[in-house]
């Protein structure tokens, strides 16, 4: 049995390296126990990402059997790259808009699904949530506030935590399910961003080992906070060929980089146009060369296809409604070099 007292016995030792000072129990805010689940607050005024591990570290060495959460200002910690040891979250970016992210998030989501991954995804484009519309999901009742627990330092045990709606296999979090279609999201200051976000990731109860974030176009707060707070194993492009894309796509990977998030690579997406008179295949862009000079392997490319924007519109994605079909084979193409570069990020961490 785990109690407050074993919990601030353990911080209490002096962790290695031999010269790394012990916690004083003043450093420590809170402690939330909730039978072999331990989350612990710290107060440091400037934490760090190597604090928060060292403290994960020494909790998983004096407690072996407890699930471990350490959190510390914007920072949480809960062992592997961040999320929890064997489980990942991955932002889907496109740089420009209406280059058909959210469809491609959606249809990735159900491939990895279908490989046997347990999957989510959390719609991260606040002010444009089209999550629950692309699902099939369409709430009614108007908005009253987003009615979610933001904006406060205390910390709640698992069993009182929400967990995320499900469709089609997926677990779904989305700010469009309380702010249904036809009303105006607003959301539009950094902390209640910052707020929203963090809530998504870690005050909901996910069973996913495969987080997808659909992240909204530009470089704006929602992706400032994707890159400085959330626990990113890594990051999946998706563009248009054309030149204007890839630009704006590049402003987004300098964003990347400055924080050091790993790039899977980009999928092109209306890659190409299939004739349907004489069956030739039509170059819609011009092919821009700017995310491979910049080092990002392509992982797909994805046709235009008028079903893929059908069946993304009537909330039922072509992966399911043409499992055989080229979309849902280029899918598992992209699937399956996502789930090939996640097993090799695991491993070497």
């Amino acid at each position: 049995m785990i109690d407050e007292a074993a919990v601030r016995a353990a911080l209490a030792r002096r962790p290695p390296p031999e010269d790394a000072p012990a916690l004083a129990q003043e450093d420590i805010a809170e402690i939330v126990i909730e039978g072999d689940w331990v989350c612990v607050v710290l107060t440091t005024a400037e934490p760090t990402k190597s604090l928060v591990e060292r403290v994960y570290a020494q909790l998983t060495c004096e407690l072996p059997s407890a699930e471990i959460e350490v959190r510390a200002g914007m920072l949480v910690h809960r062992g592997g790259l961040g999320w929890r040891a064997g489980r990942h979250v991955v932002a889907v970016l496109g740089g420009k808009g209406g280059v058909g992210k959210s469809t491609m998030a959606v249809n990735l989501a159900l491939t990895l699904a279908a490989m046997g991954h347990a999957v989510g995804v959390a719609d991260a484009d606040l002010n444009a949530p089209d999550l629950p519309h692309l699902l099939g999901i369409h709430p009614e009742r108007p908005p009253k506030g987003l009615g979610w627990r933001l904006a406060t330092s205390k910390v709640l045990p698992l069993s009182q935590r929400p967990r995320p709606h499900e469709r089609l296999g997926v677990e779904v979090m989305s700010a469009g399910f309380l702010v249904p279609e036809g009303y105006a999201p607003v959301v539009n200051t950094r902390m209640l961003v910052s707020s929203l976000l963090r809530y998504f990731i870690f005050d909901i109860v996910w069973n996913a080992n495969v987080l997808l974030i659909d992240a909204p176009p530009g470089t704006g707060e929602e992706l400032q906070v994707i890159a400085r707070e959330l626990p990113l194993s890594g990051a999946l492009f998706v563009t248009t060929p054309q030149d204007l894309a890839q630009m704006d796509a590049e402003r987004t990977l300098a964003l990347l980089t400055e924080h050091d998030v790993p790039v899977i690579g980009f999928v092109q997406n209306m890659a190409e146009l299939t004739c349907p008179h004489c069956g030739r295949e039509i170059d819609m862009f011009a092919e821009s060369g700017r995310l491979a000079e910049a080092g990002l392997p392509v992982i797909g490319r994805v046709p235009f296809d008028i079903e893929l924007s059908r069946a993304a519109d009537g909330g039922r994605p072509l992966v399911l409604g043409d499992p055989t079909g080229p979309i849902a084979y280029e899918f598992a193409r992209i699937g399956a070099a996502v789930h090939r570069w996640l097993a090799v990020a695991e491993q070497g961490h």
